[in-house]
């Protein structure tokens, strides 16, 4: 069981989604928000929009492709409770995400069982000036690793751009990238390709001596490692 913090004013609309299964659960969300409208007790209203959150939360998982067997889906009016069983931790993670990312969630309660275990990911929480290539230059120490928080965030993002404070991002672990030398690199360039700074041209040589003589001594197609160094980068294998 675990328990996710989010900012309860930040978030997707209930809205739109595709696929059949998607679609009644819409279908039955729309209509408990529609009776809500037309209640006048508090307390009966309060319950057909929790019901409606509920169901609006659970066609947004279908509707992203996420396994997750027997799921079940509350929402208190701050907490969602989600359980049920997903196929892999990428899964459970994205409908953690998809229920924390929604208007007025606070909090996800979780138990959702994984059928194949794997180290979960970080969690990063977006705040106001923050890009993907900022975020990865945090977690990993590397700005191009961008793409990397984009593609383990799909198809909850559909632009790198599109992040907005608030937001609760998936951060993957990962080891040491690589990278072929082109014509015309310097070890100053290419530190300040990966790291925005051309004075961490040391760190690249450092990670390479085996293979490298001087800091010039490089050659057009060469395979040099780019040693990371954050919070999301595996101690296991990142200096390996």
């Amino acid at each position: 069981m675990g328990m996710f913090s989010f900012v309860k004013s930040a978030g997707r609309k209930l809205g739109l989604f595709g696929g059949s299964a998607a679609a009644e659960a819409e279908s039955a969300a729309k209509a408990a928000l529609q009776a809500s409208q037309q209640v006048a007790a508090t307390a009966e209203r309060d319950v057909l929009v929790r019901k409606a959150v509920s169901l609006d939360i659970a066609a947004a998982i279908q509707s992203h492709g996420i396994v997750i067997r027997d799921l079940d889906v509350s929402f208190d009016g701050e907490t969602v409770s989600l359980s049920g069983t997903a196929t892999s931790q990428e899964d459970k993670e994205k409908a953690i995400l998809i229920a924390g990312n929604t208007e007025g969630v606070g909090a996800v309660s979780e138990e959702i069982a994984v059928e194949i275990p794997a180290p979960p990911a970080i969690h990063h929480t977006v705040v106001k000036g923050d890009t993907l290539s900022k975020i990865a230059l945090t977690q990993y120490g590397n700005m191009q690793l961008f793409d990397h928080i984009f593609e383990a965030n799909k198809p909850m993002l559909d632009h790198p751009d599109k992040i907005y404070p608030g937001q609760v991002l998936r951060i993957p672990r990962l080891a040491n990238s690589t990278h072929t030398v082109a014509k015309g690199d310097t070890l100053g360039k290419i530190a300040k390709f990966y790291y925005g700074d051309a004075k961490r041209y040391t760190d690249i040589f450092e990670a390479n001596r085996g293979s490298l003589a001087n800091p010039d001594a490089i050659a057009v197609g060469q395979q040099l490692v780019i040693p990371l160094a954050g919070p999301a980068v595996d101690p296991s294998v990142a200096n390996a």
